[in-house]
Parts: structure tokens; sequence; C-alpha cells
């Protein structure tokens, strides 16, 4: 059938959530499952504007889209595109993508990124989802580009005797941050990963000060940092999303920075170890890591390879 603009309507958050649930369920439940509430998380922002394909009275296609700021500009963000599987070839995917497309260009958007940064569902094309790399491409998108989500059982994780040396060598201390010590920490990440400083500023909004793992030199400077995610999180957080896949215990870590200057003294490498020390004493099970290039750093702590995406951004 042909998709008309009559079928495409701004996604109604109130009311077409469930359904919007059941089209995703009924299409990715094999390899993405997800709960309602979790899904609900990541439609929420940042800028959030959807759009739903509604045949019938039923919804049979979804594309989620929000913006991200980056230094000065706005990059589109197409966080999902979702066709019910018995309506796929029929044109709704172009549609949306095409609605999707048309909105940030009312909106001055210039540059888009499929996926998104925080919160989101992937950080490119899945790799396990081979129709949609084949849709995209066709459609003019560079995926060469392969990126990875990390995984690690802690259970009987422990640190290595040689960055343990490492770390005292370097007389380098490594602790979570604290209510009277966050401003120093926000100023280090503006500082030397500005592009990180709202993922940091969200942990600290809700208060999980104690998510937020810092190294610091021997004058006591900031000289690293990372963030964590468990069950004691503030569940407003989106750091998982997969614990349909990866079990209710798990948590994850992010945005492992150490200062330009700093580096070479094996900061990075132990902040994730103390990081996988403190998940697995919170219970957590298996430890996520995602966005990964540098897969060889991760896995000399044991972290491999669980999921691949083709992430793209281009000019529209």
């Amino acid at each position: 059938m042909q998709v008309t603009t009559e079928h495409i309507q701004p996604y109604d958050a109130n009311n077409d959530v469930a359904d919007v649930h059941a089209l995703w369920q009924a299409s990715l439940s094999s390899v993405w499952p997800i709960n309602q509430e979790r899904l609900q998380k990541v439609l929420a922002g940042p800028e959030p504007q959807h759009f739903v394909v509604r045949i019938n009275g039923k919804i049979v296609g979804f594309v989620a889209t929000s913006r991200h700021s980056k230094n000065s500009d706005k990059i589109g963000q197409l966080v999902a595109l979702v066709v019910d599987p018995d309506m796929q070839r029929q044109g709704i995917g172009s549609a949306l993508l095409e609605t999707a497309l048309n909105h940030f260009r009312e909106n001055g958007i210039q540059s888009v990124r499929l996926g998104s940064v925080s919160p989101r569902f992937w950080c490119g094309v899945p790799d396990n989802l081979p129709a949609a790399q084949a849709f995209f491409q066709t459609k003019g998108w560079d995926l060469s580009a392969t990126v990875y989500d990390l995984v690690q059982d802690l259970t009987e994780y422990k640190t290595p005797t040689r960055i343990l040396q490492r770390v005292e060598k370097e007389k380098i201390t490594i602790s979570s941050a604290q209510h009277q010590n966050i401003t120093d920490v926000l100023a280090f990440e503006a500082h030397n990963f500005a592009n990180w400083l709202p993922q940091f500023e969200r942990c600290a909004d809700l208060g999980d000060f104690r998510d937020l793992l810092v190294a610091r030199n021997e004058a006591g400077e900031i000289i690293g940092t990372l963030i964590m995610y468990s069950e004691q999180s503030h569940p407003d957080r989106t750091d998982v999303i997969w614990q349909d896949l990866l079990g209710e215990t798990a948590g994850a870590m992010a945005a492992v920075g150490v200062a330009e200057s700093e580096r070479g003294r094996g900061i990075g490498i132990a902040l994730v170890a103390g990081a996988s020390e403190l998940l697995r004493e919170r219970g957590v099970s298996n430890s996520f890591i995602d966005w990964v290039e540098l897969t060889d750093f991760y896995a000399k702590l044991g972290y491999q390879k669980w999921r691949a995406y083709h992430p793209c951004v281009r000019s529209i």
C-alpha cells in the first residue's frame, strides 16, 4: 500500500507507548527484548520528537528522534526505526525516515547520527539486524565503521596483581566522588572531556555521587574519572536497558577518561579495575561497557565483545 502523510502522526507519549512497545516486541524481541518502562525512559529525550504510522487504527511503524549538543552545534539523532514484520517492504520505513529527516531540516539540523548518545538503545545500527543495515546502506549511509559493547561476568573477578602494583608505584588513589568534591569532578570533566560532562552532571543531579569514580595523583589532583551503574543507582538512569539479555543484576561502566598529560601511567586500566571491584561488591553479575573501539584495552581485564554496531553521522 502507499503510505501517505495521513498515515504518519506525531507520537503521543500518553496514549501510544503500549502500542509502540507491542510493535517493538513483535519486531525485535528475539534479539533486543526490552520492557515498556525502559523503552519509555529512552524515548524521554533529550528534545524528543517521535512519529508513528497508523493503518486501520494500528501502529505498524515508529521512528524516534532526539538531539545531541556537541560544542555549539546540535546533531539530530535517529534513535530507532521499527516496522511491523508483516508490513515491511511496503515503504513504511522509507516514509518514516524521510519524516524524521524533514523534522531535523525544519529545525535547522544539518547533521544526523544513526543511533543516539544518551539515553540510547544503540550507538549505531546493530550488527545483528542485517535487514536494517541493508536498508540504511541503500539510503546512502556509510556503515563501514564498527564499535562494540563488551561484557564480563564479575562473580569471580579479581584485579591482576600487576595492576595493583602499578597503582602503588604511581602513587595513584582511586575512590568514589562525594557531595563535597563534586564541583572539582565536574570541573575536570568540563576541561578534559566536555562531551561527557552531561552524563556526569546527570549522575550528580540524581545524587549518584558514589557512581563517579575518581583517580587522583599524589598531590590530590583529579587525573581520571569513570561512571559506574548498578542496581543501587538511581532508577531513572538508563546506563543498562538490556536486563532481559544480561540479567537484572547487570551493571555498567562508561566514560573512562584520563587527563592527556597523565596518560601512559596505567591510570585508565586502574580505573576500570577499581570499578570492576566495586561493581562486584555491589552485587553486579554481568558488567557492561558500551560503545567501545579499543577492545584490546578492556580485554586486559577480561572484558569480551558482546555485540557490534555500525555508527554513522552524515549531513542532510
